[in-house]
């Protein structure tokens, strides 16, 4: 029988943008905005599947990087406060096994220069998956690209 273990990983990352909540949170939940921002390099290719931005609904999305298929992911909508808050799910697969699983809070805060978001990840990686540093690099780069999003 095989050792099969879990990792298990917290980050918290913050940043401030010159745009709106409802402008921010409208970043979210527009799908093709989020094909653009959520893309870590201009290398890696996001692909929505299916889309059904709603609590209760689902995402299925794809991840390519020089044009093959990096991994699949899937996201379950558990909590949508417009402008306000946002809590899914996301379950990461690649090479046919489950990589991690994740408990994504996103937190949307007024303040006089804009909008403050603090994005809270709880990271299980599966079979002793180090998801930690990937999550890390990937959302740092999404954040910053969502700033350019915002700026357009």
């Amino acid at each position: 029988m095989s050792q099969r273990s879990l990792t298990h990983a917290t980050l918290v990352l913050e940043r401030t943008y010159k745009a709106t909540p409802k402008r921010v949170f409208a970043a979210w939940e527009n799908v093709e905005a989020r094909e653009r921002w959520q893309a870590p390099t201009p290398d890696v290719r996001l692909q929505y599947i299916e889309t059904d931005f709603r609590e209760g609904g689902r995402d299925l999305m794809r991840c390519y990087q020089a044009n093959q298929l990096v991994w699949e992911g899937q996201t379950h909508y558990l909590d949508i406060q417009p402008n306000s808050r946002l809590v899914f799910s996301e379950l990461v697969s690649g090479d046919g096994r489950h990589e991690s699983l994740t408990m994504v809070g996103v937190e949307f805060m007024p303040v006089a220069e804009g909008t403050h978001l603090l994005l809270t990840l709880q990271i299980t990686g599966f079979d002793g998956a180090a998801m930690e540093a990937g999550y890390q690099y990937g959302w740092n780069a999404a954040l910053d690209n969502l700033a350019k999003e915002l700026s357009q």
